[in-house]
C-alpha cells in the first residue's frame, strides 16, 4: 500500500474520532445529570462487567487481521476464505456462549453489587440486553477484522460515523423525554446490528473472493489461528484487567457513585487513546504486508518515525489536560466533578504519557507473530495493577487506584516493552531512545518550563479554545522545525505550494 493511502486511513480514523468526541462532548453532559450520579455508575458498571466477555473471542480477532492481511498481500484468496468462514463458525459458539453466560450471571449483578434505585428486574433485563449486545459484537467481529486487515479504514469509518449521528440524535431524545438505562441498552444494541448489516454489505460487494461456505471452515485453519491467536488472548485478558478492573475495584470498595467521579477523567484519557490508536491501528495491517514480502528494514524505519510523530501527536494534547483538565471538567461536568476527578486525571497522565508512544510496539510485536512476550509482560503489568489498586483504595480512595493503573503502565512502557522491540528489529533500544523521544520530549521540557513561568487557568469555553489553540500552534511550529523527516518536511512543503499556486 502506498503512503497517501495509509495516511487516509489515519485521517478517516480521526474524522470517526473527532465525531464521536464532538458528540460526546454535548451528550455526556446530559447523560450524566438526566440519569444522575449513581444511575450513570451503574450504567457504567454494565458496561465495565460486560466488557469482560470480549476476551472470548481468545485473540481471534487480532489473528484475521494477521492473516487477512498477509493473505490478501501475497494474493492467496483461499487461505484468506478459510480464516473468514472459520472465524465465523467460532464466533457463532462464542456468541452462544456469551449470551448463556449473560442471562445466569446477569441474576447475581443486583445483590453482589448492592444495587439501588431499581428493581432487580430492571437491573437484569438491563444488564442481559447489554451482554447480548456484546455477544452480537464478538459475532460479527469477523466482519470488522476482516475489513481492518483489507485496510478498509475509509469505509470503516464513514459508517461509524453515521451510525453514531444517528444513535446519539435518537439518545438525546430518549433522555429528555425521562426514558433510563433500559432504553439506552435498547438503543444500543439495535444500532449496533444496523452497524453489522452495513459492515456484512461492504465486505461482499468489494470482495468476491470472500463468501461464507460451510466448505472453508476447517480445524486446520481453527488450529492455524490458535497458534497466533492465543497469546492475543491473553493480552485481551490483561488489557481488560488493566483498563476494566478499576470501575469494579471502586465499586465494590468505595462504592457505585465513585465510578462515575473516576470515568469522567478516564474517559478523556480513552478518547487521546483512540487518537494514537488510530495510527498505529492503521499501520498494523502494513507492519504484517511487510513482514511477509520480507521488508523488515521498513518496519525498523517505521518504528522510530512513528514513535516520535505519535508523541508529537499525544504530547500536546496531555500538556493541555495535564494543566487545565480540571478546569475543563468543572465546565464540563460541573465544579463537584472537577474537584474530584483532577488529581485522578493528572495521575493517570502521568503513566500514560510513556505509555501511548509505545502503541505502535504493539503493532510491531502483533504484526511480526512475536506477542508472545508481549503476552506476559501485559500480564504482570495487570496483575501489578489490580494488586495496587486493592492495597491503596482504602486508604487514598480513586486517587489510590488511579496510582495502582499508573505506576505498571510506566514502568512496563518506559523500559519493558521497548527494549523487546528494538531486540525484535535489530535496533539499538539507545538510538531508538534517541531518535524518538529525545526531542519531543525536550519540546516537553520548554513548555513546561513556559506554564511554571507564565500558569494559566481557563474560566470559559472561549479561554480553553484559546489556550489551546494556542498551545497547537506553537507546538506545530516546533514540530515543523524539529520533529518531521526531512523528506516528510520536503513533501508537505511541496504539496502546499501545489495548493497555492492552483
Amino acid at each position: 500500500m502506498q503512503k497517501p493511502n495509509i495516511l487516509i486511513n489515519i485521517f478517516s480514523n480521526w474524522a470517526n474520532l473527532l465525531v464521536m468526541i464532538l458528540i460526546s462532548f454535548f451528550v455526556s453532559p446530559l447523560l450524566v445529570h438526566q440519569l444522575g450520579t449513581e444511575l450513570y455508575g451503574i450504567w457504567t458498571l454494565i458496561i465495565q462487567i460486560t466488557g469482560y466477555f470480549t476476551v472470548l473471542d481468545l485473540g481471534v480477532n487480532t489473528a484475521i487481521v494477521r492473516f487477512i492481511s498477509m493473505y490478501a498481500a501475497q494474493k492467496k484468496y483461499d487461505a484468506a476464505n478459510d480464516v473468514y468462514n472459520t472465524a465465523f463458525a467460532f464466533f457463532f459458539i462464542v456468541s452462544a456462549v456469551v449470551m448463556l453466560l449473560t442471562l445466569s450471571l446477569g441474576a447475581f449483578f443486583y445483590d453482589f453489587f448492592h444495587i439501588a434505585n431499581v428493581t432487580p428486574l430492571y437491573a437484569y433485563a438491563v444488564f442481559c440486553l447489554v451482554g447480548i449486545d456484546i455477544a452480537f459484537s464478538l459475532l460479527f467481529s469477523t466482519l470488522t477484522a476482516t475489513l481492518n486487515g483489507l485496510q478498509e479504514f475509509v469505509s470503516i469509518n464513514a459508517i461509524s460515523m453515521i451510525i453514531t449521528l444517528l444513535k446519539n440524535a435518537i439518545l438525546v431524545i430518549l433522555l429528555f423525554r425521562g426514558y433510563k438505562l433500559f432504553a439506552l441498552a435498547m438503543l444500543q444494541l439495535s444500532t449496533n446490528l444496523l452497524r453489522y448489516g452495513w459492515y456484512y454489505l461492504t465486505v461482499h460487494q468489494k470482495y468476491s473472493f470472500l463468501y461464507v461456505s460451510r466448505k472453508f471452515c476447517h480445524v486446520a485453519s481453527l488450529k492455524h489461528i490458535f497458534t497466533y491467536s492465543v497469546y492475543s488472548f491473553i493480552i485481551a485478558i490483561a488489557g481488560r484487567i488493566i483498563f476494566l478492573t478499576d470501575s469494579v475495584v471502586i465499586s465494590r470498595m468505595l462504592g457505585n457513585s465513585e465510578v462515575t467521579f473516576y470515568m469522567i477523567p478516564g474517559s478523556l484519557l480513552e478518547y487521546v487513546t483512540k487518537i494514537v490508536g488510530a495510527v498505529s491501528g492503521a499501520l498494523v495491517p502494513v507492519i504484517s504486508s511487510q513482514d511477509a514480502t520480507g521488508e523488515q528494514a521498513k518496519n525498523r524505519t517505521l518504528y522510530v518515525i512513528v514513535t516520535r510523530y505519535i508523541l508529537a501527536i499525544s504530547l500536546p494534547i496531555i500538556f493541555v489536560l495535564f494543566t487545565v483538565g480540571g478546569d475543563f471538567i468543572g465546565l464540563w461536568m460541573g465544579a463537584a466533578y472537577q474537584a474530584r476527578s483532577v488529581s485522578v486525571l493528572r495521575i493517570l497522565l502521568s503513566g500514560y504519557v510513556v505509555a501511548f508512544p509505545q502503541w505502535i510496539s504493539y503493532g510491531i510485536l502483533g504484526g511480526t507473530s512475536k506477542h508472545k512476550f508481549l503476552a506476559y509482560v501485559l500480564t504482570l503489568e495487570a496483575f501489578a495493577n489490580l494488586g495496587l489498586s486493592v492495597a491503596l483504595a482504602p486508604r487514598y480512595g480513586i486517587e489510590g487506584v488511579a496510582i495502582g493503573t499508573a505506576i505498571p503502565l510506566a514502568i512496563c512502557n518506559l523500559l519493558i516493552i521497548p527494549i523487546y522491540t528494538c531486540r525484535v528489529l535489530q535496533l539499538s533500544f539507545f538510538q531508538y531512545l534517541w531518535r524518538s523521544h529525545a526531542r519531543p520530549f525536550f519540546g516537553l521540557f520548554l513548555f513546561a518550563l513556559g506554564y511554571t513561568a507564565f500558569p494559566v487557568t481557563v474560566s470559559s469555553y472561549p479561554q480553553l479554545m484559546t489556550y489551546g489553540a494556542s498551545v497547537v500552534v506553537i507546538w506545530g511550529l516546533f514540530v515543523l522545525m524539529f520533529l518531521l523527516e526531512p523528506a516528510h518536511y520536503h513533501l508537505l512543503i511541496t504539496i502546499i505550494k501545489h495548493r497555492t499556486m492552483r
